[in-house]
């Protein structure tokens, strides 16, 4: 397993072993002071978002675990926050000016040059208001509404459709699936005013529904990709039942099995688990304190998942025996200011 992290506490990639019960043996450091915040995996490399350099990073692992440096490639466009890999290429959404960028995998695993393009021009990149109008009572929850801010990408399992969301906007942006940057403009979806867009997730079995987890409000939005474009079948809370106060959501995956959706709650710092029993309608189910402060992603790796608490600066260890509860096994790693993990 590979964590990227946040400079300056962050010295950049650290890589442990994973032994077969869940432990994690440290196997060294890839230094990057750039700030590797999100990473992608794909074969024997690792592709890292240099949101503080406006860089791809990729790395080769070695047959220790270890990783050596290949390329470091211009990212096409300013602050890269996310990375999806999909249709033999390199997606990119970049928050600090809104691009979108692709770039094609050689065979070798480097990069091609970046490709990119705007997600908004003119009067359409207008901003969201400035607080959710689905925020639970009192929060003051408040984050990237002063300018568009793309914050994720990626292809459609099924290979038809693109999928990005711009935070600042409060849209999910959804363009047909082509061998590189779209062509045209993108389907938009306006999802509640002010809930910030962040990650979303497929259905594992029906692609056509989407999950999306909104930053601001703490909110799952439930999307269907239909022959007239994104239409918005529900909205709920991730957070529990009475919650008062500021939190923010931030990562979504998909459990082992596909039967459920995990999403992180920053500041509840929780780990919430919905059902997927119908698709067009996750249900909450629970919530498991993450034992840090301010988890930002999860990675999960078998029936492990590590949990990157960034203000606590460690990994908490969950086993996923049983998806629809995990638990906690008393173990944790000192990472400084972890942000992203992957595993190989």
């Amino acid at each position: 397993m590979h964590v990227g992290c946040y400079a300056p506490a962050g010295q950049g990639i650290y890589s442990f072993a994973i032994a077969a019960d869940g432990g994690l043996k440290p196997l060294g450091l890839a230094p990057n002071t750039y700030s590797p915040s999100w990473l992608a995996a794909s074969g024997a490399h690792v592709y890292a978002a240099e949101e503080g350099g406006d860089h791809i990073a990729v790395y080769a692992q070695d047959e220790a675990g270890g990783l050596r440096l290949l390329q470091r490639e211009p990212s096409g466009g300013r602050g890269p926050v996310h990375l999806g890999l999909g249709a033999a290429r390199l997606w990119v959404a970049h928050y600090g000016d809104a691009r979108f960028a692709t770039l094609a995998l050689q065979p070798d695993g480097r990069l091609g040059e970046a490709e990119g393009w705007p997600g908004c021009s003119g009067a359409d990149c207008r901003p969201g208001p400035p607080q959710a109008a689905r925020r639970p009572p009192g929060s003051l929850a408040s984050s990237g509404h002063d300018a568009p801010h793309a914050h994720m990408i990626q292809a459609s399992p099924d290979g038809r459709w693109l999928l990005g969301t711009d935070l600042g906007r409060d849209r999910l942006l959804v363009w047909p699936l082509g061998p590189g940057a779209p062509k045209a403009g993108a389907q938009e979806l306006a999802l509640s005013p002010g809930s910030g867009p962040r990650h979303f997730a497929f259905h594992p079995r029906d692609p056509r529904w989407v999950y999306v987890l909104q930053e601001e409000s703490s909110t799952l939005s439930t999307v269907e990709l239909t022959p007239d474009g994104p239409q918005l079948r529900d909205e709920i809370s991730v957070l529990p039942a009475g919650f008062a106060g500021t939190s923010y959501a931030s990562g979504l995956l998909v459990a082992p099995g596909g039967r459920h959706l995990y999403a992180l709650n920053r500041l509840h710092d929780s780990l919430a688990v919905l059902s997927l029993a119908h698709a067009h309608g996750p249900r909450l189910l629970d919530h498991h304190w993450v034992h840090g402060s301010y988890p930002r992603s999860a990675c999960v790796a078998g029936h492990h998942l590590y949990v990157c608490n960034q203000r606590s600066d460690q990994l908490s260890h969950f086993n996923l025996g049983r998806p629809e509860a995990p638990r906690f096994t008393g173990r944790q790693t000192p990472v400084p200011a972890p942000a992203a993990a992957c595993a190989l």
